[in-house]
């Protein structure tokens, strides 16, 4: 018989620790909602952090009572597991204090003649008050009596038996001390009577929320022996279809008498039987758990968030990138490699005009490697144009709809919630897109070596015309002076050769100069062909690179976010799941 109490108290230990994980992580998330969701004007809720805290009554109440049972299972898990907390509770004339004297075989119990009649909770304790102290310390219960463990006849070491204040007591601190004691004991005894066993006050108010707590709830109907012998069986029915109405199908319902002794015994095994196993405690906070967890379950429902799929993610890039200006700096950098590539290849004659035309990249201060402080940090901005009212109205628009996308199908706060994953870095964005343009290497890869080559074939060619125009020079020089020419080379002249017509002949110098000039600007046409190729594939990596730097700050700043939330959803679902078996 012990290796079988053993295993149940066991198992239903195993049973309460996953139950009160899952409701701790489910009343974590909601405070993470809580603290992280804006107001929403559509539906004049919101909730802040802080006493200023508010939200719908329909969720604030859930809440409070979840947090209000994790306090109270922590607390009751610290205390003695060596007791079981039975309760007497009951409607003004039912004959609790009757009862209970009838079980303890005592006569510590009051019983009044008016009402009301019990005002302060009284304990009745089989074996040492001591160990009990501080359990009955943080049930402020403070009338306490000592009975022999087998006081009775009955092994009950370990049982305190509480009677509690009248429940329908005219005296608002009676009822209300008797409400709170009814949350925290282990086994509640529902003293009843023949006349007021279906009293609204007792079922609505008191039973019915306690629907899960059937394992460890009895009703006893006292004062049977009023009651006609036909009768006696029609209202055990009753009682136990209301029962059963109430959601505590299983209870057990009994039938005493506390003048005649009549089902005290049944009454006194089935405490007995509590007090063995030692689980009540556990079976009672499980019941709660549950109960919690099934007001949150509706208050919060929670419908699984839409996974971000890659449309979602390349929208919300594509938009970032122009609203960061990706496309000017991919120009600017096409721009720079033409630059440059005029600047080393161009026509020496025209050349130096280029020195008057800025490098496009300059221009946007991304011209350099930018400089790092402590942690690698870049220290540098650059000077993009400002995201005009149109790009930065687009990005909170997408930041909106991708909020909105994955929280479609959801209630309030968890809509809310999934938006402010999406929209809470509206405003660190523009910063951190400009950092990551800053941050992407723009330069530092060498010119193509093609460069130095064609630019060195150009100064060549710029001597060919040097010297030819030098030649000219000296012959106009002779001439103007008077003195001869008595030898000047020609090309030609070329015979005719049909159909092609016949060539002059043409001095060298001129010559040179002609093929300094045409080759020159052959070259720099070719050159600036070759270059404009380059440059679109430059612009094209550059591009790459750039996206992929805002891709990390919206996976960073929205993204993550996002799925933190729709994680955070699907987390409170399972808690609430577990929690409630």
């Amino acid at each position: 018989m012990a290796r079988v109490t053993a295993r149940a108290r066991v198992g239903e230990r195993a049973d309460l620790g996953p139950r009160l994980a899952g409701l701790r992580d489910a009343v974590e998330v909601l405070d993470r909602v809580g603290a992280e969701t804006l107001a929403d004007p559509a539906h004049g809720r919101h909730s802040v952090t802080g006493p200023h805290r508010t939200e719908p009554p329909e969720q604030a109440a859930p809440l409070a009572r979840a947090h209000g049972v994790l306090t109270r299972v922590g607390r009751r898990r610290e205390l003695s597991a060596e007791h079981t907390v039975v309760a007497l509770a009951g409607a003004t004339g039912s004959g609790k204090s009757s009862v209970i004297n009838a079980l303890s075989g005592t006569d510590v119990a009051t019983v009044g003649a008016r009402r009301p009649t019990t005002s302060h909770p009284l304990a009745i304790i089989w074996g040492a008050a001591a160990p009990a102290g501080e359990l009955l310390d943080w049930l402020e219960v403070t009338q306490r009596v000592e009975v022999a463990p087998d006081h009775g006849g009955t092994d009950l070491s370990g049982l305190v038996l509480l009677d509690l204040p009248d429940i329908d007591s005219v005296q608002t601190e009676h009822h209300l001390r008797a409400a709170r004691l009814a949350e925290a004991v282990d086994v509640l005894v529902w003293v009843l009577d023949p006349q007021k066993y279906a009293d609204a006050v007792v079922h609505t108010q008191y039973l019915r929320p306690m629907s899960r707590h059937a394992e460890v709830t009895v009703a006893v109907l006292n004062q049977a022996d009023l009651l006609a012998p036909g009768d006696r069986a029609p209202v055990l029915a009753d009682l136990t279809d209301r029962l059963a109405d109430d959601g505590l199908r299983g209870a057990r319902v009994l039938a005493v008498s506390a003048r005649t002794g009549e089902g005290l015994d049944d009454l006194r095994e089935v405490i007995a039987r509590f007090v063995s196993e030692r689980r009540a405690a556990d079976a009672r906070l499980s019941a709660d758990i549950a109960t919690v967890a099934a007001e949150l379950g509706t208050a919060y429902t929670a419908e699984a968030g839409s996974e971000l799929g890659a449309p979602d993610r390349r929208r919300l890039v594509s938009t970032l990138a122009r609203s960061a200006g990706v496309e000017e700096v991919a120009d600017a950098v096409a721009g720079s490699f033409r630059h440059r590539a005029r600047a080393s290849t161009g026509w020496p004659v025209t050349r130096w005009l280029g020195r008057f035309r800025r490098d496009p990249l300059r221009r946007l201060h991304l011209d350099s490697v930018p400089e790092r402080g402590e942690g690698g940090a870049v220290v540098a901005t650059s000077s993009i144009p400002a995201a005009s009212p149109v790009q930065r109205a687009k990005v909170a628009t997408a930041l909106r709809d991708l909020g909105d996308a994955t929280a479609a199908g959801s209630a309030e706060p968890w809509r809310s919630y999934m938006r402010s994953g999406a929209t809470g870095a509206l405003e660190a964005l523009p910063d951190a897109l400009d950092q990551a343009i800053v941050s992407t290497p723009l330069v530092g890869r060498s010119d193509p070596r093609w460069f130095g080559v064609v630019g060195a074939l150009q100064w060549l060619v710029f001597a060919i015309l040097a010297a030819g125009v030098l030649w000219l020079g000296v012959l106009a020089a002779l001439r103007y002076f008077g003195l001869p020419v008595t030898w000047l080379p020609q090309l030609g002249p070329v015979p005719a050769d049909p159909p092609w017509p016949q060539l002059p002949a043409l001095p060298w110098p001129t010559v040179l100069v002609i093929v300094g000039v045409v080759l020159g600007l052959l070259i720099s046409l070719i050159s600036a062909v070759v270059a404009r190729v380059g440059a679109r594939r430059r612009a094209r990596k550059a591009r790459a690179d750039l996206n992929r730097a805002v891709a990390d700050v919206a996976e960073r700043l929205v993204l993550d976010p996002v799925r933190a939330r729709i994680a955070d959803v699907a987390a409170f679902a399972a808690g609430i799941r577990t929690a409630g078996g």
